[in-house]
């Protein structure tokens, strides 16, 4: 029964079907089918949902939304620019980085795509980039979003797996350190071999004769990287606030993210004064809608992981591993390799309330540390939301440059490599990430 399960997610995905309505309606028919009281439906979608923990969603992603509009991105790009200085492909590093900052405030890699994405769009395009590049580079850094903290990946995975997101927290900040090292690499790489660097500065020289003509004063782009941070210095105030008070015990995640919600909006309209009090209804719808989509899908995913547990599908799946192999090393490479797969299909939400029941009593069999184990999964699920062909931030950042799906995707493959090499790291080697817990 439990293959006909799956069978039937997979067919209705196939078709087509949103994500939500392919595990809703496959969890319906099972117990349809199996004369369970249909009661137990509309208790498991809300049980899936019910949980304090989970109320940091709805405002990490209001946070998220109020610092992109409260010029909050684009003083973390300006403080970033003044410092890579002028390199190949500096502009493609800047927006790694820019990520990386941006993503220890929104908690989101979808939110950091189109924040960050909309900042560089400009800089990258007189730097001479190709639009496709540009969005490669912004759709493999934004997963960032969810490796450092504060990230909604690690509210559910806490919940799931009844681990400190505290802890969480800790082990996530060396392991967004490493992903973006690995991001680096082949942006300095590819922007030399092209010869960005030339093309910007060829540019810059069309541009600056163009004032001259006009009459205008000229003004050469140079590193301004002390005053960027003094102008940043509000902005990077968040991050010090969101983390800094969960690991000092100061307040809880949830408490966090509503802090940081005020603290944005305080700084959108009246420090930087780019926001005013009439945007704010905007905001917050644009923020419920995303809220609920991501809500309803996990009440889904809740819903289906039942089914499964009701089916002794994890059970089965432990006793068949462990039977096929007692090596760490070879359960770790498939698992990693039953997630990277899943990610091309499926929101990571809905991935952990499905794997995380199967997954997590097999780690725990190999003696696994089940926080170690949850950033290995959700290193997995970064990685997961730049795959093609349903790669979630490829479609944001793509719609962001005006450049089309496939043409970011065919240029994917050597940041998967990076992703894949530090995930690797993080998986054989955890003291890279577990030495600061």
């Amino acid at each position: 029964m439990g293959g006909i399960l799956f069978i039937t997610a997979l067919l209705l995905l196939v078709l087509g079907a949103p994500i939500v309505v392919a595990l809703g309606l496959a969890s319906w028919l099972f117990i349809a089918f199996n004369d369970i009281q249909s009661v137990v439906i509309i208790q498991k979608l809300f049980a899936g949902i019910d949980s304090a923990a989970l109320l940091a969603v709805p405002f990490f992603i209001l946070a998220g939304d109020l610092m992109n509009r409260g010029g909050i991105a684009k003083r973390i790009v300006n403080m970033v620019s003044g410092f890579v200085g002028n390199i190949h492909g500096g502009m493609g590093i800047v927006a790694v980085i820019a990520c990386m900052f941006f993503a220890a405030i929104s908690g989101s890699g979808i939110a950091t795509a189109a924040a960050i994405g909309s900042v560089t769009l400009v800089g990258m395009k007189k730097a001479g980039y190709d639009p496709a590049f540009s969005a490669t580079v912004v759709a493999a850094a934004s997963p960032i979003g969810i490796i450092i903290p504060p990230s909604i990946a690690y509210i559910i995975y806490a919940v799931l797996a009844k681990v400190s997101v505290a802890d969480m927290y800790k082990v996530g900040i060396p392991a967004g350190v490493i992903m973006g090292i690995a991001l680096i690499l082949p942006t300095y790489l590819i922007a030399k071999k092209r010869d960005y660097m030339s093309k910007a500065a060829e540019i810059a020289a069309v541009d600056a004769a163009a004032l001259e003509d006009s009459g205008l004063e000229a003004q050469a782009l140079k590193p301004k990287g002390f005053k960027a941070f003094i102008d940043s210095a509000w902005a990077l105030g968040t991050p010090i606030i969101i983390v800094g008070g969960v690991f000092a015990g100061i307040f809880t995640p949830t408490e966090s993210a509503v802090v940081a919600v005020v603290y944005s909006i305080i700084i959108g309209i009246f420090v930087y004064k780019e926001m005013s009090f009439k945007d704010l209804p905007s905001i917050f719808l644009g923020s419920a809608i995303s809220t609920a989509g991501i809500m309803i899908i996990m009440a889904a995913a809740a819903l289906f992981a039942w089914v499964m547990v009701y089916v002794k599908i994890p059970q089965t799946i432990l006793n068949s591993v462990l039977g096929l192999t007692q090596s760490k090393v070879l359960i770790l490479l498939l698992l990693n390799g039953i997630v990277l797969i899943a990610g091309m299909f499926m929101e990571s939400g809905s991935i952990q309330y499905i794997l995380v029941p199967i997954a997590l009593p097999i780690a725990k069999a190999l003696g696994i540390d089940p926080v170690h184990f949850g950033i290995i999964l959700a290193t997995n699920l970064a990685i997961g939301m730049l795959t093609p062909p349903f790669g979630i931030t490829l479609f944001t950042s793509a719609r962001v440059f005006d450049t089309s799906i496939q043409a970011v995707s065919l240029q994917t493959l050597p940041y998967l490599i990076a992703l894949i090499a530090a995930l690797m790291l993080i998986t054989f080697m955890p003291q890279t990430v577990m030495w600061i817990v």
